[in-house]
């Protein structure tokens, strides 16, 4: 029987007669209007997001597609991928991975965990059932973390996962470990009209009962600012909103304790919260007579002094003022208001990347392969690896978060080309059998435009490193050394905009906080500050090295996670003084005084060594890429490209 072009009937594309763009979309789209949103194209499976549920992932799918010895017998299905991969495993000893590639909102978060469920499904039934369970649960738990509402996706994942299951010989399930990638923290302080910080921090205030609130000196969401809708509506814009986050927050507690999470380890997931809430609400104003700031309302400062367990003199002094060595001496500068805020919410980045990475390693020592096997090293496990990476995304706005979240995409874009092509085309070459040489789009030159040596990275760390350097400055620097770039775009009438012809399209880039995204770095006094806090916890996040993956794997002890009482540290607990009267002086106003009379203006060449001593994100972005791109070349690909149906759009 011939199938049609078009008919929706053709469950390999591969094998159409005519293998082109517009016979590929004529078929999913036809496919699609059937309700059919699996389709491969040879080992490639081709998904799309049917936004509502379906009733194809039942325990009777599960059973379908084990062990599956003939697919075309079969439709195509997520559960397929999964299968093969791990009948791969099995086979031949070597590690496997899943790579799911997609735009944001496609759905790549939800094909994640189903591949998950099935791969545990497939290693049998007589694997420890109660570590099956925890592994299944931590997609949610970190989704609870780490996503957030953007203007396309109501739970669109801000950062990069890696779950590699490990497995013994015999093909069952002992262990999972989660590496995280490229959290994006700006999102902690700033997000868009339409768009939300991380969910966890909505169910916090709808599932906290009244004292529990009080307990961390929390008032109504809208008092705020990183909560706050830009556009100026409620938190809440809805009674189903506030019941959905109250009901979530239930959820996700109850599974951080079948995970493993103490309550002491959740209570003091809801202090950095509540301390985090709180810090991003001291507000600075510029002091006349010292020509520094001084915080206008010490409330929330004082707050974060007792939940953090800190010195409120030294955290205060650290806020409004920074220090370096030079030539032996301690020299001491005043910060100015955009200096005070942007100190202000890296403390807050930095707290919640730390409190995420910490969250991570929890799970990770609670998964690891049980030790009743008398296997220690992960190494001798056979791996099956799953990729979620934040999808490609073009908003009406391009900040630096797309910028980065793009160019992983465009990686993992080359990841599948050097497979599904180029290594296919090496391999004919090798065998001598001819072959029509397949036309596609290859982005090495692309990825080269990002990360050379004069790339787009290596310029924005070169401009961060100059204190008088702005926006617009990076700007002409990428049109100087990118203009004759064929990738490149220079759009006309906008300082600070670029434009970037994409794997998967052109967007263009506003640079308006590049350089100040990319720089983020804590000044050495307020490290100095939260390493003194008298939880051990805080100090311990801020004492071990940045990198995340260097750092090991340990489950904390109770007593490092205990907030103290509100009299055990401080004598009293904050009082609320919204008291404008500035003939009385504050803390701030002392301190900035005191250390007026020390303090003189830093060298260019000093502030540089001070404010840029530590990795810039983008070193710490090619890093991160470097050492994502390492694990899965060690492992046998598969594919998995989700896509939402815009798509259908080109031939209506």
């Amino acid at each position: 029987m011939v199938l049609k072009i078009g008919s929706g009937d053709i469950d390999d594309l591969s094998t159409l007669n005519v293998l082109d763009e517009e016979s590929l979309l004529r078929e999913l789209r036809a496919r699609y209007k059937k309700g059919v949103i699996y389709t491969y194209i040879g080992d490639v499976l081709i998904a799309i997001n049917p936004f509502k549920q379906l009733n194809i992932y039942e325990k009777q799918q599960h059973d379908l597609y084990k062990d599956v010895q003939c697919r075309h017998q079969l439709t195509p299905h997520i559960f397929w991928v999964a299968d093969q991969a791990y009948r791969k495993l099995c086979l031949s000893k070597k590690a496997q991975c899943i790579a799911v590639s997609g735009e944001s909102g496609a759905g790549k978060t939800e094909s994640t965990k189903l591949m998950v469920s099935h791969i545990i499904h497939c290693s049998g039934d007589a694997g420890d059932r109660e570590l099956q369970n925890r592994i299944i649960e931590t997609s949610p738990l970190l989704e609870a973390f780490g996503n957030a509402q953007t203007c396309m996706n109501q739970n669109s994942s801000r950062f990069g996962k890696y779950l590699q299951l490990n497995f013994t010989n015999t093909g069952r399930i002992v262990g999972a470990k989660v590496y995280d990638y490229l959290l994006e923290k700006s999102r902690v302080v700033q997000h868009g009209p339409g768009e939300r910080t991380f969910h966890f921090f909505y169910y916090l205030f709808a599932g906290l009962e009244k004292e529990s609130l009080e307990y961390f000196y929390l008032d109504d969401p809208e008092t705020y600012r990183i909560l706050k809708d830009p556009c100026g509506g409620k938190v809440f814009p809805s009674r189903s909103d506030f019941k959905n986050c109250r009901q979530m927050f239930s959820t996700q507690k109850e599974i951080m304790g079948r995970v493993g999470f103490t309550d002491n380890d959740i209570n003091m997931v809801f202090t950095i919260l509540s301390a985090i809430l709180h810090l991003t609400n001291i507000q600075f104003s510029h002091d006349d007579e010292t020509d520094g700031v001084y915080i206008e309302d010490e409330y929330p400062l004082e707050v974060v002094c007792t939940l953090l367990a800190l010195d409120q003199e030294i955290l205060t002094m650290a806020l409004i003022s920074t220090f370096s060595i030079t030539k032996g001496e301690r020299v001491i500068s005043l910060k100015n208001f955009d200096q005070a805020n942007d100190c202000r919410d890296a403390l807050a980045k930095a707290l919640y990347e730390r409190l995420f990475s910490w969250i991570v390693k929890q799970i990770n020592t609670l998964l690891q392969p049980n030790r009743r096997h008398n296997q220690t090293d992960n190494n001798i496990y056979r791996t099956c690896s799953i990729l979620d990476m934040s999808g490609f995304e073009n908003f009406q706005v391009n900040s630096f978060e797309q910028l980065c979240i793009n160019v992983a995409n465009e990686h993992l874009q080359y990841y599948f080309n050097e497979h599904i092509f180029l290594q296919e085309e090496q391999d004919y070459r090798t065998e001598n059998v001819s072959s029509d040489k397949v036309e596609f789009q290859n982005n090495e030159d692309l990825i080269d435009l990002f990360m050379g040596t004069l790339g787009i990275f290596a310029l924005l760390d070169e401009e961060s490193r100059f204190p008088k350097a702005n926006d617009e400055s990076l700007v002409q620097k990428f049109h100087s050394h990118c203009k004759n770039h064929v990738r490149y775009i220079r759009p006309r009438g906008n300082e600070t905009a670029f434009g970037i012809h994409h794997y998967a399209g052109k967007v263009v880039y506003d640079a308006r906080g590049f350089l100040e995204k990319n720089r983020d770095n804590l000044s050495a006094n307020l490290i100095e500050c939260m390493e003194k806090s008298g939880i051990e916890l805080i100090s311990y996040l801020f004492t071990i090295n940045d990198d995340t993956s260097s750092t090991p794997d340990t489950v904390l002890s109770s007593s490092m996670m205990t907030r103290p009482k509100a009299n055990s540290f401080y004598p009293t607990r904050p009082s609320k003084s919204y008291d404008t009267d500035q003939t009385k002086e504050n803390l701030s106003q002392k301190a900035a005084k005191s250390l007026r009379q020390e303090s003189r203006p830093l060298k260019a060449n000093t502030v540089q060594k001070e404010r840029f001593s530590q990795h810039t994100v983008a070193v710490h972005f090619k890093n991160s890429l470097a050492e994502l791109l390492d694990k899965m070349k060690d492992a046998e690909p598969s594919f998995v490209s989700y896509r939402t149906f815009t798509i259908r759009y080109a031939y209506d």
